[in-house]
C-alpha cells in the first residue's frame, strides 16, 4: 500500500480488516462528490494522500478517509470555499485556540449566509411583485396595477 501512509501509522490493506477499504467510486456515492472533486481535493492536500491498492494500483480509501471527506463535502455544501475548508481541516484537535478559531469561521460564513439570505428575499419579492403587477395587467385592473407598480418601484431600489 501507501508507504507513507503506513509511516505515519495510518492503516495499510495488510492491517486489520476492521478498517475497511472503499473504492473511489464507494466513497463518491457515499459522499456525493465526484472522483473528480475526490482526486483534487488529494492533490491539493484537503486530503492526506490515499493509500493504493498493491496489485491495481487504485485509490483505496478507509474509513477515516471517508470521514475526513465526509466533513469536507458537508462544509463544502455549506458553501465553504476551498480556503476556508483547508484552514478548517488543518487546525486539527480541540485546543483552545483550534476550537475558538474555528467557531470564529464558521460564525462568520454563518453571518454571510444571513446576509445573503435578506438578499435572497428581497430580490424574491421583488419578483413576486413583478408576477402580481403583469397578473393585474393581464386582469385590466388598472388601479392595483398602478399600485404594484408603485411598490415595485420602492422594492427595485432595495435590490443589491
Amino acid at each position: 500500500m501507501n508507504e507513507a501512509r503506513a509511516g505515519r501509522g495510518e492503516h495499510t490493506a495488510a492491517e486489520p480488516a476492521a478498517e475497511a477499504i472503499l473504492s473511489v467510486r464507494e466513497v463518491s456515492q457515499i459522499t456525493g462528490l465526484s472522483g473528480w472533486t475526490l482526486r483534487y481535493y488529494e492533490k491539493i492536500g484537503l486530503i492526506d494522500p490515499v493509500a493504493r491498492d498493491g496489485s491495481s494500483g487504485h485509490r483505496a480509501y478507509t474509513r477515516t478517509d471517508l470521514a475526513r471527506i465526509e466533513s469536507l463535502a458537508h462544509l463544502r455544501a455549506a458553501g465553504l470555499g476551498i480556503e476556508e475548508m483547508r484552514a478548517l481541516m488543518a487546525a486539527r484537535g480541540h485546543s483552545p485556540e483550534t476550537v475558538a478559531m474555528k467557531i470564529e469561521m464558521l460564525a462568520g460564513h454563518g453571518k454571510a449566509l444571513e446576509t445573503e439570505m435578506r438578499r435572497l428575499a428581497a430580490r424574491k419579492r421583488y419578483l413576486d411583485n413583478r408576477v402580481a403587477y403583469w397578473r393585474a395587467v393581464e386582469a385590466g385592473d388598472d388601479a392595483e396595477a398602478g399600485r404594484l407598480e408603485s411598490e415595485g418601484e420602492r422594492l427595485g431600489d432595495r435590490l443589491s
